[in-house]
């Protein structure tokens, strides 16, 4: 893998952009481009393209849409903007954030009349937003987003290829791109482009460049999509790129590793509390799954526990990872805290006291040593529920820079003439620490980012 510098290079079939990854961020590239004009190409290396999109909720946050405005929300872009510097501690490139935030509606709209990919706006207020924001299809799930955006590209007449392994990018004298070489069936192939963009995830992956990059999380077991092997990364280094973001990640402090499956951080919202093997919690739950990982990690076995009731498990169950979870059998149901207690194997003193002090904090409206508020309407009341998690690296929040029009920077901040990033490729809008990730901000680089990525391809063909 690497970069050929051949301005003689001959290919064997061309198309205006191509696109490498067909994930949601690389989906939406290609029907932006296709929409616009231009003949596309879309490369995946997997013989089923799915990205980490198709792991996801499905949940695209987007401010001033026609379904917020419906509902009396008065959103905006600039609010959106705060909410994710708010949690990213200022530290989001601010000419991205305004990219993305301000086109987010009208990329759902777009989608909406063009495709019918239809949206709708999910009922409650996510982690870190402050106010209703999150969109999702009908059926929730980013398997079924997906699937939406491969039916459009269908009809639309776009060449997806799986099973293409990438392994190099051509280039002419003066860095600009002129065609790719992949590997399909045994064969070495090429594609010549006017156009490139790179939307094949990070590098959460790849263990060598998360040491590497992300040294405080070697230990987390990675639970993302396989294809992280940080391919942007390596092909932008080796042409000059700027890296940005570097140390920004996603984890997750409730996965059921066996099946990979991040469980809703919103339960948590709703009421939810983990505990240890000792029954006793240890962080505050409101402050976010990426964080909570590492706090997940330091007990025993890094293992924890949630517990919630039913009213919890009513909302859980509107929410496609929690019912993947129910219908497994690792989600363990009692009337009384001490059978669930032996059920999990955590201590029964320390669980009923805890639950009987978030009860009593409930009670008040009051707020714990951790600084987590409870209220009344969120006491956990039999029966009870529970299931053990542990922590994940789901991916990586750093990568290529890039400007508000998706073009990849280099070193001295110029834009390369022909090169494009989109999604985990590039630097997301959750600054350089685990703890700056707000819900939606990966489906948010990847559908808005992606589009935005697309749109530029072509223009910049049609000049």
């Amino acid at each position: 893998m690497g970069i050929v510098v051949d301005p003689s290079a001959r290919f064997t079939t061309t198309a205006s952009v191509v696109v490498i990854g067909a994930g949601g961020a690389g989906a939406i590239a290609a029907l932006a481009a296709r929409s616009a004009g231009a003949d596309v190409l879309v490369l995946d290396r997997d013989a089923a393209p799915s990205g980490a999109t198709a792991c996801s909720s499905g949940m695209v946050p987007a401010a001033g849409t026609a379904e917020q405005k419906s509902r009396g929300i008065a959103d905006s872009p600039q609010r959106f903007s705060d909410d994710i510097q708010a949690k990213a501690n200022g530290s989001a490139d601010a000419s991205l954030v305004e990219a993305l935030t301000g086109a987010s509606a009208s990329v759902l709209e777009w989608l909406t009349k063009q495709y019918g990919i239809r949206f709708e706006l999910v009922e409650g207020v996510a982690p870190g937003h402050s106010l209703s924001r999150m969109h999702a299809l009908a059926d929730r799930g980013g398997a079924t987003l997906l699937s939406s955006l491969y039916s459009a590209l269908a009809k639309q007449g776009v060449r997806l290829e799986p099973s293409a392994d990438v392994t190099d990018l051509v280039v002419d004298d003066a860095q600009r791109i002129i065609g790719v070489r992949y590997k399909r069936s045994g064969k070495v192939e090429s594609v010549g482009c006017a156009t490139l963009i790179l939307a094949c995830n990070g590098f959460a992956g790849n263990s060598q460049l998360v040491a590497q990059y992300l040294p405080d999380v070697r230990g987390l077991p990675f639970a993302g999509h396989e294809g992280s092997q940080g391919d942007a990364l390596a092909w932008g280094t080796e042409l000059g790129a700027r890296l940005a973001d570097i140390d920004g990640f996603l984890a997750h402090g409730a996965v059921v590793l066996s099946q990979r499956l991040p469980l809703p951080w919103s339960l948590m919202t709703e009421g939810a509390v983990q505990v240890n093997r000792d029954g006793e919690r240890f962080v505050n739950e409101h402050e976010g799954y990426s964080e909570s990982a590492l706090f997940v990690l330091a007990q025993p076995h890094a293992t924890a526990f949630m517990i919630y009731d039913e009213r919890v498990h009513e909302i859980g169950l509107t929410m496609p990872n929690y019912a993947t979870a129910v219908s497994s059998g690792v989600i363990k149901r009692e009337s009384l805290l001490r059978d669930l207690a032996e059920q999990l194997g955590v201590r029964r003193e320390g669980l009923e006291a805890t639950i009987a002090l978030v009860n009593a904090l409930a009670f008040d409206d009051a707020s714990d040593e951790f600084g987590r508020e409870f209220r009344a309407t969120q006491m956990l009341l039999g029966p009870y529920y529970g299931v053990p998690v542990t922590c994940a690296l789901l991916g990586t929040e750093g990568g290529l820079a890039i400007d508000g029009s998706g073009r990849v920077l280099r070193q001295d901040g110029s834009p390369f003439p022909n090169l494009l990033a989109a999604g985990g490729a590039a630097r997301g809008v959750s600054g350089d620490a685990g703890g700056g990730y707000l819900e939606g901000n990966g489906l948010l680089t990847a559908i808005v980012g992606g589009y935005i990525a697309g749109s530029t391809a072509a223009a910049a063909i049609a000049e």
